[in-house]
């Protein structure tokens, strides 16, 4: 097994800039779940959630199922948005594909995902 860190800061940086159109965003840890706070230019207001992981990966078709707080019908509006290849929306729902999102994932799994204070651990292991 390996484990694969990154700070919520290096995360923020990355997500400012690769993902078009943000022009604020931020993680933290809160209880169980995390808090996402982002501003959208297309967007007169921040947006502030809650996410959880569901479950993670036991073969490699499988996807990492997060629960983001906030209803159905918002996770519709920013389906489009949201929405590629190896990620997708099923009600207030994001199925992430690590296999469809990056071949370095083809024969790996990732089993666990721990939220620590200041970072994510992902434990990634051979299928």
């Amino acid at each position: 097994m390996v484990k694969i860190e990154a700070s919520y800061s290096t995360i923020e940086k990355v997500v400012l800039k690769t993902a078009e159109g943000i022009s604020h965003f931020s993680i933290s840890k809160d209880e169980e779940n995390l808090l996402v706070k982002m501003k959208h230019g297309s967007f007169p207001f921040a947006i502030s959630v809650k996410i959880k992981v569901l479950s993670t990966q036991r073969t490699p078709d499988d996807p990492i199922v997060l629960k983001v707080g906030v209803p159905s019908f918002l996770m519709e509006m920013l389906k489009s948005r949201i929405e590629r290849e190896g990620v997708e929306l099923h009600g207030n729902e994001i199925h992430l594909y690590p296999r469809k999102i990056s071949r370095v994932f083809e024969d790996l799994i990732i089993s666990n995902v721990e939220l620590n204070e200041d970072r994510i651990i992902l434990h990634v292991e051979e299928a």
